[in-house]
């Protein structure tokens, strides 16, 4: 069948799941911009606002888009046709954590890349531009692996836990977690506080949270460490030296073991900060550089710092994958598995034609790999397949 069948059948499934769509709207909704993308073809309806929540539920079950967004920003008038009429009162603090932007090893066996120039082409991570030919053109394949969901939850985990609710001091119910329906999560902060930050206060807490322009403190022959139980960035180095000294790392750290054993102990005593001198500081250095680039946390800086954002609207589906843009509790986080909790389509099966798919776990059981095959398959699949572009309906 063609590729139109295929987009009818994912507007008709779609369709179906607006129909009983009742998603909670975002807080003060009708002072928020909204977007939607329709089609395949691309084409962005934007500077729409409701003023009844029903209307937006009335929007959805007629119309089906395949995305839908909403503005981090609060509005005068939400629905004005340029952005200096809209009259900006503030914003949500909002975090991407995307596993696009992460490096993973699983990628190797999973994504593929492609030069739409010069066909050149890879595997893992998609580069910015060609190595062959310069074209930034590049089309790539993504999946989501456990591998790939495990970075995601930790690097959430760890930006919710570590920075937004420890460092910061937001409570769990001013901060919301929400599956991006694809490959992360969006974590979303509101507060009166942080309502009213600017685009420059926003750019400090994307530098505090990724560690970015750390100054650690004295030279190469003598400096003051902190102990485990330090607060903010501090704490969190001397927890990230100790873990790579005393776990798997230990012997890539390249530090002697007298060395080791001396700043161990240190740790393990201090309750205040101590002195290190000669070659314990000079390894006390290198441990510090790298406890940095493991403690800090991998956001999408500019989703963060744009104060007008439109960003996925929880409970929708993403046109990318029909799975759900879910709301998570941070106690449900660990456990979450997108591909059982996140699929809206549950019952019935369809055959489907599929050009390439790598072996995936999905709603608790194995489907793949496959090449060039028609399949009889889950709906919920079914529709992922066909959303990613990596199937077509099959007669």
């Amino acid at each position: 069948m063609s590729s139109r069948d295929s987009e009818n059948y994912i507007k008709k499934m779609f369709r179906e799941y607006y129909l009983k769509w009742d998603g909670r709207p975002p807080k003060e909704y009708e002072r928020r911009e909204y977007g939607f993308v329709p089609s395949r073809k691309g084409d962005v309806l934007r500077h729409v606002s409701f003023n009844d929540w029903r209307e937006m539920k009335e929007f959805l079950a007629k119309n089906a888009p395949l995305h839908v967004y909403y503005s981090s920003a609060y509005y005068l008038q939400p629905s004005a046709q340029d952005m200096e009429s809209k009259e900006w009162l503030g914003a949500d603090l909002v975090f991407d954590i995307d596993v696009d932007h992460i490096y993973t090893p699983c990628k190797e066996r999973h994504d593929k890349w492609l030069c739409l120039d010069c066909n050149f082409n890879g595997k893992g991570m998609a580069p910015e531009a060609c190595p062959k030919c310069s074209s930034k053109r590049i089309d790539g394949k993504a999946w989501f692996c456990e591998e790939c969901l495990n970075v995601a939850r930790e690097e959430t985990e760890k930006l919710v836990e570590d920075f937004l609710m420890s460092d910061f001091g937001f409570s769990e119910e001013e901060v919301e977690i929400v599956f991006s329906g694809r490959r992360g999560f969006h974590i979303h902060v509101e507060n009166d506080v942080v309502k009213q930050l600017d685009q420059k206060a926003r750019r400090e807490i994307v530098d505090y949270v990724k560690g970015m322009g750390l100054i650690l403190e004295g030279g190469r022959k003598k400096a003051h460490a902190p102990p485990l139980n330090a607060s903010g960035w501090h704490g969190r180095i001397a927890r990230g030296v100790y873990e790579l000294l005393v776990g798997c790392d230990k012997e890539g750290a390249g530090i002697e073991e007298g060395t080791t054993k001396t700043i161990c102990e240190k740790l393990q005593e201090s309750k205040g900060y101590w002195l290190v001198e000669g070659d314990v500081c000079r390894a006390w250095l290198s441990l510090a550089k790298k406890a940095v680039a493991s403690k800090r946390c991998n956001i999408d800086e500019r989703v963060t710092i744009d104060v007008k954002r439109l960003i996925r609207l929880p409970e929708t589906l993403h046109g990318g994958t029909g799975l759900i843009a879910l709301r998570i509790d941070i106690d449900g986080l660990s456990g979450f598995d997108p591909y059982k909790h996140a699929v809206a389509f549950n019952s019935g099966e369809i055959k489907v034609k599929v050009a390439e798919a790598p072996k995936i776990t999905f709603m608790g059981q194995e489907w793949g790999p496959y090449l060039n095959q028609v399949v009889e398959v889950p709906t919920g699949l079914a529709v992922y397949l066909i959303s990613s572009g990596n199937a077509e309906v099959s007669p």
